[in-house]
């Protein structure tokens, strides 16, 4: 896992569970702060699995992204 990782937890919309930005081999994720902690949890997990898998390493749409991520790996 990297070292570089900061998380905020931010005042989000409803819909909008977590993201990530990644800067300069830096990743900060956002939490919703309207969400209970076991969802941040999950949350939390989630966009660490990105992060471990270099996801924002490769050059692809973040819906992309995602589905794969959901539903299988990319190679």
């Amino acid at each position: 896992m990297r070292d570089n990782i900061r998380i905020l937890y931010v005042d989000m919309p409803i819909g909008y569970k977590a993201f990530t930005m990644p800067k300069d081999d830096f990743y900060t994720i956002y939490l919703n702060s309207r969400y209970c902690l076991e969802q941040n949890i999950t949350s939390l997990e989630h966009e660490l699995a990105h992060i471990k898998n270099g996801d924002y390493d490769k050059y692809c749409p973040v819906d992309l992204l995602e589905f794969y991520s959901h539903n299988g790996n990319m190679g």
